[in-house]
């Protein structure tokens, strides 16, 4: 169609004058043609607008973008927000945004949720498309804008979610360290451009879910029914955001494509974070580009102060105080490669985005002075790009001339990929191939108002300029960075010749505490590398090493154990050269490796025993997702599949050995709560002793009869911590009448079962088996049949002994068997427990407990954390006490808190001692899994020492109130004798 065809067209369609003060406008647009066919085909659909400002804006879309001509074909109301004459506002802000949705979604009540969100969007496109189109707006409202509108469509989409799964699940909550019951918040986060709010009409969103705090929901009714936990809550809750914005709505496509790949972990790592997991996980694990991505963290939907308060805990991470001199190299390496992708692709000059001299350079020149900079200056902590810019130039880190020159380039860059997106609603930013197709993008952007101009040469010059300033900026910053030298040359502290004053001297330089308490260790650490004894590559790789790894000993909270079990790991590592040298040259893993070792005896055991388990750091999967036990039943199937059966208990201890060290990782880099740690370490106990079953009933090869092993103590009660015992109870199934030999079968089958858990092996001891709360305790048989056992109970049993069995439960074998026999006694020592007069039964739980204080010995005044008074016992006793007396069978969860719950919900425990044995409990079991985790065993008492108080505080952090190392003596007494006295307060009513 020529002009005066697009007139004659123009003027059937519209009133002569207004027609031919239109058509100049026409003419300057991409796609005159597109134009004018829309005006027709929505002349069919009904009247057009009156207004001349609308009608301009109408034609302008038609004429530069089929995508947004689509939009208005298929939904002509759209027309009503398009620009109109009079005042109006090229972007609106969130209030008007939230009532218009509002609106919108009340005439729609036929859609599905995610229908209407993308329509909503889509009406919003057009709205900022135009004001973009027609320069009513510069590119930060554009951005602003975009960036709003994902934050209020989120917004609703995580409210609706919210409604959902609380109808199903009730509220998410969790307990404080006085009982009490406090809601858990949910914040989404968003990264990449909608954090920096400079969205862009194609992008993806970035998003990252946290969650307050572990915990479970309320249930729906008095019942609890469909109580979940906060994890599992958080994770649908997450999952239901993603698909009600990223799942595809019909032939219209998503919301918005959500990637969840920058969360820890990536696309193997849990869909939503507790806080202190993800503030750990950025501590400990985090490469260097992870942090980098938190520059733009944003909370924008859900509890918006706990995701500032995630920010808040990571930003000296994102921004240390004393930076990292390989960052910036290692962000000009990330550059590398992708220009080495785009060069294999051929796209390199015609990417505007990822290419030479695009946004993504002038992206991370930014951020490069940022990270390096802001530890020391709060102000240049600003995750929006133009915003970042003037803050560098405002601190003379770059000119104003030069700030000027790229802010324009940026601008330019932009509304180029703008133009490329709009186009055809595409996620691009490559220029056609063909330089003669670039006239459309040219026109679109008005770099020049004389038709005469050569659009696209004048488009090809500011491009090549702004292109060469932003390539400038990045060689002057990157660049820099890869010619300087990292550091003066000095003395190796490992390898290099130095005296032991020299040593002490350097030490104290770094900053070390007590130099001298550390020459020891570092003196067998320096033995073990004397580089006579060390393969050249590997001293080479070590000398680059060395400063990470001493930083990260010096970071941690007890260097000295650091430099003790390097040493330790070094030794066990120097037995495989290839895995020395892959180990010290990688520079990622170094630190978190440390850090372990330094908070954990038991983390250091388990690698120098095994140090291939290693590997296992690589997989950050492994480290913030929890393993679930059908994953571990796979793992360990196959490992009891391989080798000769002989050969296959040790597979047994290599598997377990590898599923504790990921129990430990999540622990250490609080990614699991306490209660599912011990869940998880009870799940462990389960599977192993079930594999060491069948193991044992190949090994005795005869067939035996059907066995069930019952867990009591904490592993009944599914609280199994490191290095705890097994209490266990074997049953079996006497088919054949209760003969000698069926007796004797099983008998042996227990005791090889037993062998394998106990033996001490050179691949590590499984478990210490506890056999000594079976009926007669060591003078009875190993094994019983459900009537043995029953009969026992109705008649032999002391209280001590029924109080034992409250905490039954299924472990191994044949569960049926297991659960059938513990449910028949719980309630035979129930109904005898009840019967008894209440003083009698005081007195035989308190004559139990002196017994078991006075053989555990000890003195006056020490703190004893399970069997001291106001110990761990005296909650577990108070507890069994009340069951008893009461005649209250155990809930499906027996943990003491939940018993302790369960209790004070029937009105059976008051207000009062309620919260001190709660309190109580959670102090002392948080406080013992510390020690364990620290010293790899149990520690009978608390330590005196004030170092070692620090370091079970440090790892107390996941109480509402983590106590201070000096703080712990009396929080302890404090603790104790609230729980002794509620202890007394329980029995003595019954006296």
């Amino acid at each position: 169609m020529n002009r005066p065809d697009r007139l004659a067209a123009l003027a059937a369609l519209l009133p002569d004058e207004r027609a031919r003060g239109l058509a100049p406008h026409i003419e300057r647009l991409c796609d005159p043609d597109g134009a004018v066919a829309l005006l027709r085909r929505l002349a069919t659909l009904g009247p057009l607008p009156d207004d001349p400002v609308r009608l301009h804006a109408l034609l302008t879309l038609g004429g530069c973008s089929p995508y947004l001509t689509s939009l208005l074909e298929q939904d002509p109301e759209a027309m009503s927000i398009l620009p109109a004459t009079g005042p109006r506002t090229a972007v609106a802000n969130r209030d008007d945004l939230e009532e218009a949705l509002g609106r919108f979604e009340m005439r729609r009540t036929s859609l599905a949720l995610p229908a209407i969100l993308r329509r909503f969007k889509e009406r919003e496109y057009l709205r900022i498309a135009v004001a973009d189109y027609l320069h009513l707006a510069d590119l930060p409202s554009l951005v602003r804008g975009l960036s709003l509108l994902a934050d209020v469509l989120l917004g609703r989409a995580l409210r609706t979610a919210q409604t959902t799964l609380e109808a199903k699940h009730g509220r998410p909550q969790a307990r404080n360290d006085r009982g009490e019951i406090e809601a858990s918040g949910f914040v989404v986060l968003a990264l990449g451009k909608l954090g920096g709010e400079e969205l862009n009409y194609s992008s993806d969103i970035d998003l990252l879910y946290l969650f307050e705090r572990d915990g479970e929901t309320s249930g729906t009714g008095s019942d609890g029914d469909g109580v979940v936990s906060n994890r599992i809550h958080f994770a649908r809750l997450a999952a239901e955001v993603t698909r009600l914005i990223g799942a595809a709505t019909g032939p219209g496509g998503e919301v918005f494509r959500v990637d969840l790949n920058l969360r820890p972990g990536g696309r193997d790592g849990d869909l939503a974070l507790s806080l202190k997991a993800a503030v750990a996980y950025y501590t400990d694990w985090a490469e260097g580009w992870e942090r980098q991505a938190l520059i733009k963290a944003r909370p924008v939907a859900g509890d918006l102060d706990l995701g500032h308060r995630f920010l808040q805990a990571v930003e000296p991470l994102v921004y240390p105080k004393d930076p990292d001199p390989y960052l910036l190299l290692e962000i000009g390496r990330m550059k590398d490669r992708i220009d080495a992708r785009l060069s294999d692709a051929g796209t390199g000059e015609r990417d505007i985005k990822l290419g030479r001299g695009g946004i993504r350079e002038l992206e991370f020149a930014v951020q490069g002075l940022q990270l390096q900079r802001g530890g020391a200056d709060r102000w240049l902590r600003q995750g929006n790009t133009l915003l970042a810019l003037h803050r560098l130039a405002t601190r003379g880190l770059i000119g104003m001339a030069e700030y000027a020159a790229l802010g324009e380039a940026y601008t330019f860059l932009r509304d180029v990929e703008h133009r490329l997106q709009l186009g055809q609603n595409r996620q691009t930013a490559l220029l056609p191939a063909d330089p003669a197709a670039w006239t459309p993008l040219a026109r679109s952007l008005l770099l020049t108002t004389d038709p005469k101009d050569d659009e696209v040469a004048i488009f090809a010059e500011a491009l090549e300029r702004h292109r060469a300033t932003v390539r400038g900026f990045y060689d002057s910053v990157l660049g820099r960075a890869a010619q300087r030298p990292i550091g003066r040359e000095e003395p190796d502290l490992l390898l290099d010749r130095l005296d032991d004053e020299a040593l002490v001297a350097r030490l104290g330089a770094a900053g070390f505490p007590e130099p001298t308490a550390l020459l020891k260790p570092l003196q067998s650490l320096r033995r073990l590398l004397h580089p006579a004894r060390l393969e050249a590559p590997i001293a080479q790789a070590l000398r680059r090493s060395t400063p990470s790894l001493l930083r990260a000993a010096l970071e941690s909270p007890n260097p000295r154990r650091a430099l003790g079990h390097i040493e330790e790991l070094f030794s066990a590592l120097s037995a495989d050269p290839a895995a020395f040298r892959r180990f010290v040259e990688d520079h990622d893993r170094i630190g978190p490796t440390v850090r372990l070792l330094a908070r954990s005896d038991l983390f250091a055991g388990l690698v120098r025993r095994r140090p291939e388990l290693l590997a296992a750091l690589d997989d950050r999967s492994r480290i913030v997702r929890r393993p679930s036990i059908a994953e571990w039943s796979r793992a360990l199937a196959a490992a009891m599949t391989y080798g000769e059966p002989a050969a296959r208990p040790s597979e047994l201890r290599r598997w377990h050995q590898g599923a504790l060290l990921t129990t430990v990782l999540r622990d250490l880099n609080r990614q699991a709560g306490l209660r599912e740690t011990l869940h998880q370490l009870s799940d462990l106990a389960d599977l192993s002793v079930d594999a060491a079953l069948r193991l044992a009933g190949d090994a005795v090869g005869k067939k035996a009869p059907r066995i069930g092993v019952i867990g009591l103590g904490r592993l009944g009660s599914r609280e199994i911590d490191y290095d705890s015992d097994l209490d266990l109870i074997f049953l079996y199934d006497p088919a054949g009448g209760n003969s000698a030999d069926e007796r004797a079968a099983a008998s042996r089958v227990c005791e090889a079962a037993v062998r394998i858990l106990s033996t001490l092996s050179r691949d590590g001891q499984l478990y210490e088996v506890d056999l000594r709360l079976r009926p007669t305790g060591s003078k009875g048989e190993l094994v019983a049949s459900p009537a043995g056992l029953l009969a026992y109970f109705r008649h032999d049993a002391d209280v001590w002994e029924m109080q034992s069995f409250l905490k039954a439960r299924p472990v191994a074998g044949d569960r049926d068997l297991a659960a059938r026999g513990a449910r028949e006694v719980e309630a035979i020592v129930l109904a005898r427990g009840s019967a008894l007069p209440p003083a009698e039964l005081a007195e035989a739980v308190r004559d139990m407990r002196r017994r078991q204080r006075e053989a555990r010995g000890g003195t006056p005044g020490e703190r004893r954390l399970k069997h001291g008074a106001g110990g761990i016992s005296d909650i577990d006793f108070a507890i069994e006490f009340l069951q008893l007396r009461h005649r209250v069978p155990g809930p499906p969860q027996r943990e003491a808190r939940r018993m302790l719950e369960h209790l004070h919900a029937l009105g059976l425990l008051a207000p009062e001692p309620f919260a001190a044995l709660y309190e109580g409990d959670r102090f002392l079991k948080h406080l013992d899994h510390a020690l364990r985790l620290i010293h790899g065993r149990p520690m009978a008492m608390l330590p005196s020492d004030p170092a070692r108080l620090e370091e079970a505080a440090a790892l107390m952090d996941r109480l509402e109130e983590p106590p201070a190392g000096p703080d712990l003596p009396e929080i302890f007494d404090r603790r104790t004798r609230a729980v002794r006295g509620a202890f007394e307060a329980v029995l003595s009513p019954a006296t």
